[in-house]
């Protein structure tokens, strides 16, 4: 049905003159499965972007009385894809496809236009004239990268109505929903689209100054604040004419498209917020007024100035009030006679109607001048920093959020873009930055240890919470170190208790690091074990560091290790069936045959120690135990008992003092447990005071030589027993290799959030 007043305002001649029209197609298309429950449990997402600029002519061939259409003479694509999916236990695989200014598939890309009711039509090509490069990339248990070649790129259907004289045409593509209708697998698509015819007699160029290195700030001590701006100039020029012959200006208007809206101004700051502000707004510039509407995502300026040449202009600014943020600024000149131009920024990449905001190569999230200052090609949503030796890539930041940046001490401060990032809230103090600084040495991690208790909370300890659109993996979490006391700690010194059991740790399972204060005399780390003296000094720094890479995946040597408490047995003890001196769990157990590492009897050195002990305590126990053994057997007529006379009765109650009070305690290190592998390891014990000798049918112990231990202050890259733990020490390897599985802690270092953590015993 013709549309009223269509034919009578004569605006299908005027449309039937348009012989060229130009316009820019944004399309986001993206899919994913999420489907923990299935077996086996798969995620996957997947996400593709696509920008085509194009050209049309008017085909003569094809006009009709009721239709007009344009085809396509040129059209350039800039597209991405990145799919991540995950597998369990298959493991995980990344795709990505990244391309700039690829010509397009022209065929069958036309605009129609039906000219008695302005209803138009157009799809949006769906593929490249060359094949591009797709790059897929396995990890864990099929680590490979393939690489395919393919033409596709999302497609879009739009149509919509003209709104009367040939001008500036917007239309939009929305479509989502399930995906073999699973509630686990959706997609959803946005498009939108501009065209405009290209006018013969004038054009508008729009230049901003600065724009090639300029990238958005936001305010750390005012976040309500912009932290920086531009000044956007809107220039009508002449094509090919005099400037006295350019039409009269009615406005220029500035908007901004798909701004984004991330909350806070950086991925921690402030903590937790919820803002839904636009990142980037335009206000009126010095010296022009406007009308500003849309909260801030357009103004209309009706005041012109003429430059130097006397061709008219206006301003407009652009306020930035986060460190991440990005649009599209587009500038429209509203003619006199009721045409509108839309205003071109040219530069040698070609020409943008839609201005990058900042400038950005193709759909992105990250300021061109950013990645240029730091070398750096990855997508936006790119985890993936490597450390050799570590078999786990990523630090669970996003490049766009390494970008965006953190604020520690009060200050923004970046991501490393290489380096896998760390954060460590301090709640002791300066008593943990060497230890600190002993993690991050022997981490390779970039450790951030100067963060505020505003910076990052104690209870959730997200430092990338505050995200809503932009490129992001997994919320990935800092750790905190505290002191405690002995009571809320117990006896161990130190601790990093996880929420999950039977995995080894992750930062977002960490509940945090506790350790007694330095100086707290109950420490462990102020005893001096076996350890020689230059070495106690470093356990209290060794312990953070040790407790920190547990937060990161780092587990133990090995297990096993227990506690041993044996007495002394005298060769008077009544118990003493063997003769000789020895040690035992008890008086009525058999003997523990206790050696030196030269292989001599301990029991039999500590028998001048017991005879001082035994005249010690006869002088002040026997007459004592010798009265009481006669009431004893006085009153207890027809009885059995141990003893017959008062004598033996004494010597009974003051060899139990001996037992008691000559003894020997501490931890028995066993092959392949905590004391095992590399002897400087960090992540070794040396604790021990005894360790089991090999092969031995009576279960004889091996007491450590005092002093030999040593404390680990090197990460180690192999399970080998090193040091007291290599083969050939004498009189054997203490504690032996790391077990199965275990050792070669650099390797185990991962703190990646987005990473399931293995398994552990």
């Amino acid at each position: 049905m013709p549309r009223a007043g269509w034919a009578a305002d004569d605006i299908a001649e005027q449309w039937r003159a348009v012989n060229r029209i130009e316009g820019t197609i944004m399309i986001e298309h993206r899919s994913w499965i999420h489907e923990g429950g299935f077996s086996p449990p798969t995620t996957a997402d997947t996400r593709e972007t696509a920008q085509v600029r194009f050209r049309m002519v008017i085909d003569h061939g094809s006009e009709t009385s009721s239709s007009l259409t344009w085809r396509a003479e040129a059209a350039m694509i800039t597209g991405l894809k990145r799919d991540e999916v995950e597998a369990v236990p298959y493991g995980r695989s990344t795709t990505e496809a990244d391309f700039s200014d690829v010509a397009a598939r022209l065929s069958d890309f036309t605009l129609t236009l039906k000219t008695d009711t302005g209803a138009w039509q157009i799809v949006s090509p769906g593929s490249v004239q060359k094949p591009y490069p797709v790059v897929t990339q396995y990890y864990d248990d099929d680590p490979r990268t393939d690489t395919a070649m393919t033409d596709t790129v999302p497609i879009a259907l739009f149509d919509g109505t003209v709104a009367g004289k040939p001008g500036v045409t917007n239309g939009n593509h929305t479509d989502e929903g399930l995906i073999d209708k699973k509630p686990t697998r959706g997609y959803s698509k946005s498009a939108r689209i501009q065209f405009w015819p290209e006018f013969d007699d004038a054009e508008v160029e729009v230049t901003i100054d600065g724009y090639a290195t300029w990238r958005p700030l936001g305010s750390v001590e005012k976040p309500a604040e912009a932290g920086n701006h531009l000044l956007a100039r809107a220039t009508l020029v002449p094509k090919g004419g005099q400037t006295q012959d350019l039409p009269e200006v009615k406005r220029f208007r500035f908007a901004l498209l798909d701004t984004s809206r991330e909350p806070g101004v950086a991925m921690n700051w402030p903590l937790g917020a919820n803002d839904t502000d636009y990142d980037l707004r335009l206000t009126a510039a010095p010296a022009f007024t406007g009308t500003v509407s849309d909260n801030g995502q357009q103004i209309d300026v009706e005041q012109t100035q003429g430059d130097e040449q006397g061709r008219p202009f206006a301003l407009a600014q652009i306020d930035s009030y986060d460190f991440g943020g990005r649009s599209s600024l587009s500038v429209v000149c509203t003619l006199a006679d009721g045409r509108e131009i839309v205003g071109v920024m040219k530069s040698e990449g070609g020409e943008q109607d839609l201005v990058r905001l900042p400038k950005m190569k193709g759909p992105d999230w990250i300021a061109e001048s950013w990645r240029n200052d730091k070398k750096v090609e990855k997508p936006a949503d790119d985890d993936d920093e490597k450390v050799e030796g570590q078999q786990y890539n990523g630090d669970g930041y996003t490049l766009y959020e390494e970008y965006r940046g953190f604020v520690v001490a009060g200050k923004r401060i970046e991501g490393d873009p290489e380096k896998k990032d760390f954060f460590v809230l301090n709640l002791i103090g300066a008593d943990a930055t060497p230890g600190i600084e002993l993690f991050e040495e022997l981490s390779q991690l970039r450790v951030h240890a100067k963060l505020r208790r505003s910076e990052m909370s104690q209870t959730t300890r997200l430092m990338n919470g505050n995200h809503r659109d932009a490129p992001h993996r997994v919320d990935q979490h800092g750790v905190w170190v505290k002191t405690f006391t002995r009571a809320g700690l117990g006896d161990d010194g130190a601790d990093t208790p996880m929420t999950k059991r039977g995995v080894a740790g992750r930062p977002g399972i960490t509940k945090g690091v506790g350790i007694l204060a330095r100086d707290n005399a109950d420490s462990a780390f102020n005893k001096p074990f076996n350890l020689p003296a230059q070495d106690v000094i470093f356990q209290y720094d060794r312990a953070i560091a040790h407790e920190l890479l547990h937060s990161v995946g780092v587990e133990h040597h090995g297990n096993g290790d227990y506690s041993q408490i044996v007495g002394y047995v005298s060769p008077r003890n009544f118990y003493n069936r063997v003769g000789r001196p020895y040690f035992s769990t008890a008086l009525d157990k058999p003997p523990i045959p206790l050696l030196d590492e030269a292989g001599h009897d301990v029991a039999t050195q500590y028998y001048e120690a017991y005879v001082a002990l035994r005249k010690i305590l006869d002088a002040g126990f026997r007459d004592d135990y010798i009265t009481e053994g006669r009431h004893v057997l006085d009153t207890r007529k027809g009885y059995k008992l141990d003893f017959k006379t008062p004598e033996q009765y004494a010597d009974i109650q003051i060899e139990m003092h001996i037992f008691l009070f000559l003894h020997l305690q501490g931890t028995v290190g066993v092959e392949h447990g905590a004391h095992s592998g590399h002897q400087d390891c960090v992540m070794r014990y040396s604790f021990a005071k005894f360790y089991e000798k090999k092969n031995s049918a009576d279960k004889s112990l091996y007491m450590v030589t005092p002093g030999s231990e040593r404390i680990g202050m090197q990460i180690c890259r192999a399970p080998l027993g090193t040091g007291i733990n290599a083969a050939d020490h004498q009189p054997q390897s203490r504690y032996g290799n790391a077990a199965a599985g275990e050792g070669n802690c650099f390797a185990q270092i991962c703190p990646n959030d987005a990473i399931p953590p293995r398994k552990v015993n």
